[in-house]
C-alpha cells in the first residue's frame, strides 16, 4: 500500500498562539483483538512516534511538546471523554490547540535491507483539535506497507529516496510523521 492516508484542514485556518503535543497513544484500547505482541509493537510505536515529534517540533516557537510525567499530572482532574481532557490540558499549559497522535500499526520488515520475507508496515492518525471546543482543526492519516520498486513502478522516487532498500519500521515511521508535519498549516 502506497504511502497513503487523507489529510484534511477542516475549516478556515483558526489562528493558534500555542500547540500542546501529547505523547502518541495506541489504538489497543479501541480494538480487541489486537494480540500481546502487537500491543507491545504499537506500545514501541507510540514512544518512537513521540520522540520523533518532539526532535521534528523542538525548534518551533508555538509548540509545546508535553511528556507523559507532564500529562498524567493534568489527567486526574479531567471529565468529559476527550473533549473534557483536551479542554483541561489546553488550560493547564496555556496553549489552544492540542495535537494527538494514534499508532494503529507498527510491524518491523522481516528479512534484511535487501531482501524481505515482510516488509516494514506503519499507519497512524494525527488531529489537531482546538482546546476549548475539542473541534478538529487538522487530522491525517499516514498508512504505509513499504512496497518492492517492481511492484509499484510509480514509486520510484520514494525507492530512489530509500535507495533501493528495504527499511527499517522506524525509518518508514520517521518519513511518515515528517511527512505529515511538514503538511500541517497550523505548524507552519
Amino acid at each position: 500500500m502506497p504511502g497513503g492516508g487523507g489529510k484534511q484542514v477542516h475549516g478556515p485556518l483558526q489562528p493558534l498562539s500555542c500547540i500542546a503535543v501529547l505523547p502518541a497513544t495506541t489504538s489497543v484500547d479501541k480494538d480487541e483483538t489486537i494480540v500481546y505482541q502487537e500491543a507491545r509493537a504499537l506500545e514501541k510505536g507510540a514512544a518512537y512516534a513521540t520522540s520523533v515529534m518532539a526532535v521534528e517540533l523542538a525548534g518551533n516557537p508555538k509548540v509545546r511538546v508535553l511528556n507523559s510525567a507532564q500529562v498524567s499530572t493534568i489527567i486526574p482532574e479531567v471529565s468529559g471523554g476527550i473533549s473534557g481532557t483536551i479542554a483541561v490540558l489546553g488550560e493547564k499549559v496555556n496553549c489552544d490547540g492540542v495535537l494527538l497522535t494514534t499508532v494503529r500499526r507498527f510491524k518491523q520488515r522481516e528479512g534484511t535491507e535487501l531482501a524481505v520475507d515482510s516488509p516494514a508496515s506503519v499507519n497512524f492518525r494525527m488531529s489537531l483539535r482546538l482546546a476549548s471546543s475539542g473541534t478538529v482543526l487538522w487530522s491525517a492519516d499516514f498508512r504505509e506497507t513499504q512496497e518492492s520498486f517492481l511492484a509499484n513502478i510509480f514509486s520510484y522516487d520514494k525507492a530512489q529516496k530509500r535507495g533501493f532498500k528495504w527499511i527499517s519500521v522506524e525509518q518508514l515511521m520517521e518519513q511518515g510523521i515528517k511527512e505529515r508535519l511538514a503538511e500541517c498549516p497550523y505548524l507552519k
